[in-house]
């Protein structure tokens, strides 16, 4: 398969020399410096442009540039250096922790995840991908909206703790045409192909990318034995993937379409599959087709409307007896149809009403489950559920220092479990022209997913149609504050109450794993942010988030909860900005593991070094992962036979970027 996606990327490259046109290039959000970057109008925290100042949110912008700069890899690598988040791995995928909640065995189900607007968790799982599974190319981003706080009001289930908002690159410059071609530890390597055009009025995108690395061998001392290659396992943590994104837009028409496919090695024997069988994979899709209008009407009425048709496939063999026997499987396809429309009314005093409605139909599940040595296949197909919401949000600008927003969406889900109200409430104070006081208070909830349910994935669980909603409430005060020209320092003040947890229990009755509504939490903590950009080019961002965490019924802190995380970026352009040079750092409290076991804090650097050369055509760049060879885990999840998983050390990546036509498609 890897051939063949090369030649599509390349195919790609080729098409667009054929094509030009001769538009100007308007300003590009990443050019931006740190200082002008907290002025700037954000879309996600209200579903309509406002300042990030204005915003009833504590928002992070990261831009393209940032991106380049610091050489990250995925969105995974994005959000580890984000005020509050933090990642971890179980080899499989890359999962989220917020503000000291990061609950093992999750899938990313308490995050929103966008592309332009696009709702990319799944309808099984509720999953959000963030690692190389996130279907979009890192290279095509513009920028990202990182909403922290429930968002139910707006957006409905899964918008828990954050929501974020991946926005594709839409400059409509004249023309752009890139190749791209990086390589790394562990035999990776990859490559892109753009192409960006406009005609009589019509702008054009269209990229495809592909990627592949056969990983690290590992080492697991829970299979040092001679019967299972004394813990080494090889040749089963490998991971590929092919992705395509094109776009096209017309007046207020823009047609988007995505088609993702990654084949990921399982290295772990998870479910106490066969250790150092490289048959235990996935192979996961996520496609979608996204069409959205947007017209004003005169200077007071927006609408926007959108409706899109989406699939998530994964295909999951877990193997059990050596070869040739055949491996048990599960897989699932799901496919839904979503449609929003959304009218925003500007009205006197710098007010705006927005309200909307939307739709999704879950018009297909269907779940495969085979044992080869108990049964013949079995394929279930789940009920078709439709979901129905509506939201009103009212914006406005009581005086020159004080403003408000508030807001409520109702959300109910036919043959689910009823409905669900979240109101959120924001007060802004400006005092001054560089302060900014916040306060905020919201709900949110994630609907229990077919996954929870109505599991269809081993003989040992039973469905739970009783299952509710689980609720976090929410307080938060923000202070921001301009130090000078240079600099600007924030604050933030945070408690969460969260109710009706969804956890896998065992039924004393039957014997058999059954999800229930059994827990509860509570998450304080405080959040400190200094970031700025010198005259000198010198730009840097530091953080500090302190977090208690504590299970409602125990007092306890619950596995995988750092209560103390560190963030630092520092970037310095050198010889007239013909190289680039960037640190980023993260330092990770101490947590516990499933098992009570505890890991210590780690500390982990990484570093990139760009240069520009052949004027503006091309960008070449090395970065360093890990850079201090630091030794760390990441507590195993309930699947996993590992309580730790240890992670890589030192690794490398040199990237070679290529632009035919800089003047119009430089990033830098």
């Amino acid at each position: 398969m890897r051939r063949p996606m090369a030649l599509i990327a390349l195919g790609v490259f080729a098409l667009g020399r054929v094509c030009s046109a001769q538009d100007s290039k308007p300003p590009d959000l990443a050019d931006m410096s740190l200082e002008q970057l907290t002025q700037i109008n954000v879309y996600s925290a209200s579903k309509h442009e406002q300042s990030v100042s204005d915003a009833p949110s504590s928002v992070t912008v990261i831009t393209a540039d940032e991106i380049q700069r610091y050489g990250y890899r995925t969105l995974a690598d994005i959000l580890e250096t984000v005020r509050g988040f933090y990642i971890t791995s179980d080899r499989y995928q890359s999962y989220i922790g917020v503000r000291g909640f990061g609950r093992l065995g999750d899938w990313n189900s308490r995050i929103l995840l966008l592309v332009d607007g696009h709702r990319i968790n799944d309808s099984v799982l509720g999953q959000a991908f963030i690692g190389l599974e996130f279907p979009v190319d890192i290279d095509l981003i513009q920028r990202i909206e990182i909403i922290r706080g429930p968002s139910s009001s707006l957006y409905g289930a899964e918008a828990f703790f954050a929501v974020i908002d991946v926005f594709t690159r839409k400059d409509h410059q004249p023309k752009r045409e890139e190749i791209s071609f990086a390589a790394g530890s562990f035999g990776s390597y990859g490559g892109r192909a753009t192409w960006e055009d406009a005609y009589k009025g019509t702008a054009f995108t269209l990229s495809g990318s592909f990627y592949s690395s056969t990983g690290p061998s590992l080492f697991f001392p829970e299979f040092n034995s001679p019967a299972t290659n004394n813990g080494v396992t090889s040749n089963t943590n490998y991971e590929s993937y092919q992705r395509v994104l094109a776009t096209v837009t017309h007046g207020g028409f823009t047609l988007q379409g995505v088609y993702n496919s990654q084949n990921k090695g399982v290295p772990t024997a998870y479910f106490d599959s066969l250790f150092n069988d490289p048959r235990t994979r996935n192979l996961q899709g996520i496609d979608y087709l996204d069409l959205r209008y947007q017209h004003s009407f005169g200077k007071k009425w927006q609408l926007d409307a959108r409706t899109s048709v989406s699939r998530n496939t994964l295909y999951g063999p877990v193997v059990y007896d050596p070869a040739p026997a055949p491996p048990d499987t599960y897989s699932y396809n799901g496919q839904w149809w979503d449609t929003e429309i959304k009218v925003s009314r500007s009205l006197p005093h710098d007010t705006t009403l927005t309200f909307g409605t939307e739709i999704t139909d879950n018009f297909r599940l269907s779940e495969f489950n085979l044992d080869p040595n108990v049964s013949p296949v079995a394929t279930r197909v789940t009920a078709k559920s439709v979901n129905y919401a509506g939201y009103a949000q009212l914006d406005s600008q009581i005086n020159k220092q004080f403003s408000v927003s508030a807001g409520v969406r109702y959300d109910y889900y036919d043959g689910g479990f009823g409905g669900s109200a979240n109101p959120r409430i924001g007060l802004i104070y400006h005092p001054a022209a560089s302060t900014t006081a916040k306060i905020l208070y919201g709900s949110a909830f994630r609907a229990p997913v077919p996954y929870e349910s109505d599991p269809d994935y081993g003989p040992f669980y039973v469905g739970n149609p009783k299952l509710q909603p689980e609720k976090i409430r929410s307080v938060e005060g923000i202070l921001e504050q301009g130090l000078g020209s240079h600099l600007r320092a924030s604050g933030s003040l945070f408690y969460n109450r969260i109710t009706s947890l969804i956890t896998l229990d065992t039924d004393p009755s039957t014997g058999l794993s059954v999800y229930e509504n059994s827990q509860a939490a509570t998450a304080k903590g405080v959040e400190l942010e200094l970031s700025g950009g010198l005259s000198n080019g010198l730009t840097g961002r530091a953080s500090y988030s302190y977090t208690q965490t504590a299970n409602s019924m125990t007092g306890r802190t619950p596995p995988n909860s750092p209560s103390n995380l560190v963030k630092l970026n520092v970037a310095m352009p050198l010889f007239h900005q013909k190289i680039s040079t960037a640190l980023d750092g993260q330092y990770t409290g101490t947590v516990t593991t499933l098992a009570g076991n505890t890991l210590g804090g780690f500390s982990v650097l990484n570093a990139t070094v760009i240069a520009h050369t052949f004027g503006k055509h091309a960008d070449f760049s090395a970065s360093v992962y890990n850079l201090l060879d630091k030794k760390y885990f990441f507590p195993g999840r309930p699947e996993d036979p590992e309580d730790a998983l240890l992670q890589d050390g030192t690794t490398f990546r040199v990237k070679l970027t290529y632009r035919f036509n800089p003047d119009s498609g430089a990033a830098h």
